[in-house]
């Protein structure tokens, strides 16, 4: 296990030197392309290099204990691209009206490629940035910071099934609630429709700027893998069906396997495409486990299959301990099936005693499992009688 964790190496290092390098030269230059004096000029300096500096170290931490959200943890080089992205934006607002700063995307989008805290403290240094660089008060700050966070907060966790419309609308509304307690009411003239040109210009640019961050991150994380599971999950497919020539018994057990990790998963609002995918396959891998590589199956079905197949790890994803129960379950019912082919089965005491099986063994109490979802799936097994005709 200790190969799989990742490493910083100094290829690693090389986007964060740029960023502080790059950083020092932009808020030195700017400082004195406004003719700031010498002390104010090496503040900004320091204050902006220590930033990115502070920003890598927790990026670092984050990598290395494998807390990087989706799938950012092996594309540690993507994040460094959409900083050096927001850097030049933030240097870019130092020329611009403070109204006008569009910096709720950069907080969404620096959260997405990271994770949360990583995402908001990146953010937060450069608005630092900006706000040094622009001479603007602590009020400025806060203006985009708060929006910002409430952006993340809401664009959080983001799946397969998109629902941004409400998160969206709500987010612009708390940046237009923010430009006017931060921009419009300050301002010492009679409250009027020009004072909210330029916020609602930025609500604009911000709109659009974010929906075309949420497409490009739909594209390259939560959709990356559909066209892959089309495939995989594809009953039809060459691989499957080689599996059935080759081995029906078995072959028919995934089949079964698949169907209830697939109801249960949308119980426990768990990846149902994972699920299925690794009751198709689990027993194939262990027979043939260089299939995941050679049909680079998607690295969560990955994870899934090999603490299945590890027998010798107690801690287990809430995905594998579905997959066991469900193998365990079809199993059990199709040899006492067998067993008594004339015969009804008390399939709720079949399954109850599985169950009471693993809670003696221990086999749930290192699980990221709570006993309410396992009662859940208890209750989904038995639900399923009719079903359990189709095992004979």
């Amino acid at each position: 296990m200790e190969e799989n964790k990742p490493r910083i190496t100094w290829r690693n290092m090389m986007p964060e030197l740029f960023s502080i390098l790059f950083t020092g030269l932009g808020m030195g230059g700017i400082s004195l392309w406004n003719q700031k004096t010498a002390d104010i000029v090496l503040s900004n300096v320091v204050f902006g290099v220590a930033g990115v500096m502070i920003l890598g170290f927790h990026l670092r931490q984050a990598y290395l204990e494998q807390e990087l959200a989706y799938d950012n943890g092996e594309h540690y080089y993507r994040f460094w691209l959409c900083f050096l992205i927001g850097l030049a934006s933030a240097f870019a607002c130092a020329f611009l009206p403070v109204a006008g700063w569009s910096y709720m995307p950069v907080f969404v989008l620096l959260s997405l490629f990271s994770n949360m805290s990583t995402g908001i403290l990146a953010a937060s240094v450069l608005l630092t940035q900006s706000t040094l660089l622009g001479g603007d008060g602590v009020t400025v700050f806060f203006l985009y910071f708060l929006s910002g966070v409430f952006a993340v907060t809401l664009f959080r966790h983001l799946n397969e099934t998109f629902q941004i419309g409400g998160r969206l609308f709500l987010s612009l509304l708390g940046l237009l609630v923010c430009q006017t307690a931060g921009v419009v009411l300050p301002a010492n003239e009679r409250l009027s429709m020009e004072l909210f040109v330029i916020p609602g210009i930025n609500v604009i640019i911000s709109g659009i700027l974010l929906l075309g961050i949420l497409k490009l991150f739909s594209a390259l994380v939560i959709f990356k893998y559909r066209e892959k599971y089309l495939e995989l999950n594809d009953t039809e497919n060459a691989i499957l069906a080689e599996y059935r020539k080759t081995s029906r018994k078995d072959y028919m057990h995934s089949i079964h396997t698949a169907y209830f990790c697939e109801r249960i998963a949308a119980k426990l609002s768990l990846n149902a495409e994972d699920l299925k995918c690794a009751g198709y396959y689990h027993r194939l891998v262990q027979t043939n486990p260089d299939i995941l590589e050679e049909q680079q199956f998607p690295k969560s079905v990955k994870r899934i299959l090999s603490e299945y197949s590890d027998k010798n790890m107690s801690t287990k994803s809430r995905e594998t301990v579905v997959l066991m129960c469900a193998d365990a379950i079809v199993n059990v019912v199709q040899q006492l099936i067998a067993q008594n082919s004339e015969q009804n089965v008390n399939y709720d005491a079949v399954i109850d005693r599985v169950f009471n099986h693993f809670l003696e063994e221990n086999r749930f109490g290192q699980c990221d499992i709570t006993m309410r979802e396992i009662n859940t799936m208890q209750s989904i097994f038995k639900e399923e009688k009719l079903y359990y005709d189709f095992l004979r």
